[in-house]
């Protein structure tokens, strides 16, 4: 066997088998009265690992369900305080945390155990330009990650024009992909899908998004509103079964 096959065999090897094994991988969510339909229709149904699911029901202090408005940063204080809870509660392990306007269409776990590799997090694209989505991240319980969540929940809970999403941008420079907390972080693939990912533009029903042939993952962002989200969600749900029914 010629050196070039050799290194082929290697390569191949080396894809096909997780860098590192983790048994169980918990899997947080934040969910509210508003967003109960989302969790129950579409996100827990369409799990397909056996992650353990932490879900924490809180109150509605966002009666507009809309980004940024009243109430928004309250709700989103609450789940960087889950987050700081799971980074404690997985040191030196990893975990998923997911909003729940989220579908999955084939199981992530060996997928995450490979790309999480060195990295401390990996992470949703929001959009082209590369700003992190703070929606969906696979997260190493270690000092680097509770010194970063720590910050962003202090300038939180110090500026209520801010949200967990904004604040985390603030803290982490994407562009050098430096940081005062020496994180290595990566982004998730475009497999892992959001509505703004190819585009940045707001979405609404009867419009078309470019969805991957091989997605695996939904997250139905970049539109406005509960009936919109379900909008997108079902208009994605249909793209798939359409894309899969030609291959």
């Amino acid at each position: 066997m010629n050196t070039c096959k050799i290194i082929i065999m290697l390569i191949f090897i080396f894809l096909k088998a997780p860098i590192f094994c983790q048994d169980s991988i918990k899997l947080y969510c934040l969910t509210t009265p508003s967003h109960k339909i989302l969790k129950d229709n579409y996100f827990l149904p369409s799990i397909q690992d056996d992650f353990e699911i932490i879900c924490e029901e809180i109150e509605q202090t966002c009666e507009s369900v809309k980004f940024m408005a009243e109430g928004w940063t309250d709700t989103t204080l609450r789940k960087v305080d889950l987050i700081i809870r799971a980074i404690h509660e997985n040191w030196g392990s990893i975990f998923i945390f997911s909003d729940v306007d989220i579908q999955f269409f084939k199981p992530i776990k060996n997928i995450i155990l490979k790309l999480m590799r060195d990295n401390d997090l990996i992470i949703q694209k929001n959009n082209p330009q590369g700003v992190l989505c703070s929606g969906f991240f696979v997260c190493r319980g270690n000092q680097k990650t509770l010194d970063l969540w720590t910050d962003v929940r202090t300038i939180m809970a110090n500026d209520k024009s801010s949200s967990d999403q904004i604040t985390l941008n603030r803290c982490i420079k994407r562009n050098s992909k430096k940081n005062p907390y020496n994180i290595t972080w990566a982004y998730l693939p475009n497999i892992f899908f959001g509505a703004g990912i190819f585009t940045g533009h707001l979405w609404m029903p009867g419009k078309h998004l470019r969805i991957p042939t091989n997605i695996v993952m939904h997250h139905a962002n970049w539109t406005r509103g509960i009936e919109h989200k379900i909008a997108q969600l079902e208009y994605v749900k249909q793209r798939v079964e359409q894309l899969r029914a030609v291959c």
